[in-house]
């Protein structure tokens, strides 16, 4: 990947490819997707990662899917995904998991604003949470044309920042944890001085935080906005680090379908 998108990812937290896929590419696995047709989280939505997921459909003869995986599995060494990961978190990286998954028409957003790397629950289970350095990296590649109210992705820039900062505090114990899942607790835990002195020591900045709720506003009027959707068409992709905030916006003209891969950081 090019240095300008490396740079342009660390600072913004999301980045847009076109033309990710070529027009065959993008074909072959919307067929595979489609033949599917699986809601996010199902079984079937899920395509093989490691080797003995390809073993185990060859002993069972599931000859289909074991060829869908492998298309699947080749798309990413193809496009040296593998790499690119690497070269967003500064160190070796591994696949977690693939899965494609369909989306129906509906009125009702996929998922709403919140930040996939929260912690969140009830606040006396503060204990066991994960180190923020081991962090995910998504990869969104549209199989269907999407933009706003169909199905898109929207993303407030440079929030994975301040995310960030909350779950080294949170993981440190220089902050108090309380749950900041949905955008309206992710807010309000900022508007805590504390806790807003903390993140901008930790981020060197201290516009972000500002900038951050003049920009999500909209929520104390219990209001949406359409400034932060991408639109996309079949074969464009998007990359962004997950602890951004970010959502998933209805699909009212067509169906959503949606590759995804994710990579983590190595484990030692």
């Amino acid at each position: 990947m090019e240095k300008a998108l490396l740079n342009q990812l660390d600072k913004e937290g999301i980045i847009k490819l076109k033309n990710f896929l070529d027009p065959d590419e993008t074909a072959i696995i919307k067929n595979i997707l489609s033949f599917y047709s699986a809601p996010k989280g199902h079984h079937k939505s899920y395509y093989s990662t490691k080797l003995y997921h390809f073993i185990l459909k060859l002993i069972k003869f599931d000859l289909t899917k074991l060829r869908h995986d492998i298309i699947i599995w080749n798309l990413a060494k193809k496009k040296k995904l593998n790499n690119l990961a690497n070269s967003v978190f500064r160190q070796k990286s591994y696949l977690k998991f693939i899965d494609g998954y369909h989306s129906p028409i509906s009125n009702v957003d996929v998922l709403p604003w919140h930040t996939d790397q929260a912690y969140h629950g009830d606040e006396k289970n503060y204990k066991g949470f994960v180190n923020p350095d081991h962090a995910h990296l998504k990869i969104f590649i549209y199989l269907t044309e999407i933009g706003p109210n169909n199905g898109c992705m929207s993303y407030i820039p440079c929030s994975h920042k301040i995310g960030y900062a909350i779950r080294k505090g949170i993981f440190e114990k220089s902050l108090e944890y309380r749950p900041y899942f949905t955008l309206n607790e992710f807010r309000n835990f900022l508007i805590i001085k504390k806790n807003r002195e903390y993140i901008d020591r930790c981020c060197n900045d201290t516009s972000l935080v500002q900038n951050f709720l003049k920009k999500t506003k909209f929520n104390e009027e219990n209001k949406d906005t359409k400034e932060f959707d991408y639109s996309l068409s079949p074969g464009d992709a998007i990359i962004f680090n997950e602890g951004g905030v970010h959502k998933g916006s209805k699909s009212l003209i067509n169906e959503r379908l949606v590759l995804r891969y994710l990579y983590s950081i190595k484990k030692n």
